[in-house]
This record gives C-alpha cells, structure tokens and sequence, in this order.
C-alpha cells in the first residue's frame, strides 16, 4: 500500500489533515516538545535550516501500524508479520543510479537531534543499519550518536548485527554497512521484528508491502530499500570505541553512557524522489509501538500454540510495550492462565509483570484492568512469583538483566460461577 516512498505517504497524510508543518526547528528539545504537544498528528519540519525534511509521529496509535500492516484487528497484524517472517519474498535488484545519486554530504547535513536534556549527545533513532556476511544480510535499527563530521558512535546490542560484527572483529576487519534513513514502514516493522538470524528483514518488508525492490550500494555492494530516503555508506570500525550515552530509553530512563564502536562515513547517497528522515523520539508511541508490536506478535503465536483460547496479547504502553504484558483469554481448564502466564515469560524473556484476563476485559484499558484485579484476585493463591530469572537491562530493579518475575491470575476462579464476577452492563 506505501510502496512509493515517504514523500507519496506524507502528501496523503496532508490531504487527510492530519500533518502539521513546522517549519525550521532546533536540533535541540524541539523536536520533543512539538511531537509531545501534536502527539496525534505527523510532524514535518527541518533541523537547523537542513535539506533534510525530518517528519515524527508517522505511527501515533495502533491504528496507523495496522494501516500499514492492512490489517483490521490484533490477529489479523500478527498474522500479516508472523507470515512474511516465515514466508519472506525475494528481492528483485533495480540499477542504483535510477533511484541514487551520491551528494557531497557530511554527517553535519545529516539531521542529529538532541531528544532531551539528559541526553549524552546528538542522535540518529530512526537508523536502519544493514550488514552482510557470507550468504546473509541482516537489518535491524541501531541508535547512532554524532562524533564528528565523518563519524558517529553506534549502539549495538548483543543480537544480529553484533554476531556479524564479531565475526568481522575476530578477523581484525572492518564491518561495511549501510545506514538507511526514511525507509518505508513496512521496512521499519521488518526491521524492528529481530527475524531468525538468516532471515533477511527487507525480504519480509516485500512480503508485508508487496515492494520487492532493492539497490547494492556503489562501494560494498549492499541491498537496500530502492524507496528508501537516504543511505549512509560506510565501515563500523573493529578497533575505534567511544563513550556513547547516556540515552533516553524506551521506558523514559537514561541508559548509562558505555564503550561502542564507531562508524566512519565514507559516502552519502540521495532518493531522486527527495532527503527525508524519520525522527523517531525515544519513549514517545511510535517508539514503543515499533519496539513492543513484533515482540506482542511473538507472544501471540508463541502462547496460541499452548493455549489456543487466547484472544489478545497487549505489552502496556506504561511499561514501554516492553516490561508488562496483559493476556485475554477464555478458560477451558483450571490452571490455564497460569501456564499461559508462563508461557509469556519465555516468549518474550524481557517481560517482567504478566495479568491474566478473562475475555470480557479490554485489554487497552487501564480501568479494567485494575477492575479485574480488584475482583477476581486471591494474592495467596493468584499472585505467583519467580526469583532470579533472565529479564530486561531496561528494568532498573534488575541486576544485569537478572531479576524477579510476577504471574497475576486475573481470571474468574474456574469452577465458580459466572454471576459471581461478571459486571452489570449499562441498560
């Protein structure tokens, strides 16, 4: 359905109304202020009077990710990513030169911007890197962090990319990459999913958009994106580090500042069809729906093999769709929502609180939520905790990542009745 690049998604936003142009603002707490106050609206602006259109706010709600997805409803979004992650499409290989053309950029044309104060520097968010190993390539986002005008620290977590890295730093090389900025949405969902290693991320952009084209990059001979914005050619050093951090996460916390390799620009390449770049800004929707949708999505086909009475699976906005996850589901048997609970936990190990509900609570709102847990929870049989398990490093009551986990069996007690629990409905 976005096949045609960003500048074709932004002008049908426009003529919906539902983009707010800003005109020039500063690389610094701007951006964060204005995407707080139109938080429901796509911005457009530039940074520091730059020749890069910057737009934020492209996915303010659930329902702009399923738009993207062509999706109506929870099942029919999981499915649609589940599927082009187990059934990907082959890329078809267009010439670089009909979509690219190489400008005379340094990283100082390239819009890094200061989310907040406590920021440690300047930042790439909506950074796609893409990398190559033997018969693989593997794309996924990646903070960066402005150095100078040819460099910038790189944040790399222990998953794909860094697999490839470490291959390339045992061999005392240099990693090319290709930095891709603007990408189409279909192309970030893909690229926030974390694929099984050998799953190539822009194959099940294809399969999600129905846009199967590529280009290789002049200098390492890279796919990316045709309809992608701008690329950014160049090497993640094997033996230059720098202090990078402290950044704002995905749960409103600072990430402490620590040593991370560092890219070194070596060509810049501009989409015919126009520069524009994704200003994603950290703890904000987007970024937690980008980060938390695939994880859900992993949940979901996951927990339904187990328990297929599932009917929605939600990691919480107030959890950063990352530390807490609720569980409808309608009860067959006794003990099911418990192993449904556990089930979460090894899905999606960063998971630190899990409620389970019966399928008469909305699982996006908050008061039932709570209204379940006020009615139908016992704490000395419904509360079940599990110490010292693997969890998130974004938990700041984790040590390295290790901590407690919580069951919470929300559900009606199974062999009693119904009219014991169930809510009057308003005549």
């Amino acid at each position: 359905m976005y096949s045609m690049g960003v500048k074709t998604l932004l002008e049908e936003r426009k003529c919906r109304g539902s983009v707010v142009e800003l005109g020039n603002l500063s690389r610094e707490y701007e951006v964060t202020r204005y995407a707080y106050m139109y938080r429901e609206n796509t911005l457009v602006f530039r940074v520091n009077n730059s020749e890069v259109v910057c737009y934020s706010n492209l996915i303010s709600s659930r329902r702009d990710l399923y738009s993207f997805l062509n999706a109506k409803n929870d099942k029919e979004a999981y499915t649609k990513l589940l599927n082009s992650i187990k059934k990907p499409r082959r890329l078809d290989t267009m010439p670089f030169s009909e979509y690219f053309e190489r400008v005379d950029f340094s990283l100082l044309d390239i819009p890094f911007i200061k989310y907040f104060r406590e920021d440690g520097g300047y930042y790439l968010t909506g950074s796609i890197v893409i990398a190559c190993i033997e018969e693989f390539c593997n794309a996924s986002f990646h903070r960066m962090m402005y150095v100078d005008q040819d460099k910038a620290a790189i944040r790399i977590v222990p998953r794909h990319l860094y697999f490839i890295y470490s291959k390339y730093r045992a061999m005392g090389r240099d990693l090319p990459v290709a930095v891709v900025l603007g990408a189409d949405p279909a192309v970030e969902i893909a690229a926030a999913s974390s694929a099984p290693l050998g799953v190539f991320e822009l194959e099940v952009a294809a399969a999600i958009s129905g846009d199967d084209k590529v280009v290789k990059t002049p200098l390492y001979n890279i796919p990316v994106p045709a309809h992608s914005s701008i690329v950014l050619e160049g090497v993640i050093s094997h033996d230059e580090f720098v202090d990078e951090g402290p950044f704002t996460d995905i749960i409103g916390l600072l990430d402490e500042k620590r040593r991370q390799p560092v890219f070194k620009l070596e060509a810049v390449y501009a989409n015919v069809d126009g520069l524009f770049y994704h200003a994603i800004v950290p703890s904000f929707p987007e970024h937690v729906y980008l980060m938390g949708f695939p994880r859900e999505a992993q949940i979901y086909d996951f927990v339904k093999n187990i328990a297929p009475t599932v009917r929605s699976v939600r990691l919480t906005p107030g959890s950063g769709g990352w530390l807490h996850a609720v569980i409808s589901m309608k009860q067959h048997k006794p003990g099911e929502a418990r192993s449904i609970g556990i089930a979460v936990i090894n899905a999606h190990p960063s998971v630190k609180h899990v409620i389970v509900v019966d399928e008469d609570i909305d699982v996006d709102n908050p008061l039932m939520i709570e209204w379940a847990l006020a009615t139908r929870v016992k704490g000395s049989e419904d509360i079940i905790v599990l110490k010292g398990l693997r969890g998130s490093t974004l938990d700041p009551r984790s040590s390295d990542g290790y901590g407690d986990k919580v069951i919470v069996d929300a559900t009606k007690p199974f062999n009693e009745p119904w009219t014991k629990y169930r809510r009057v409905r308003i005549p």
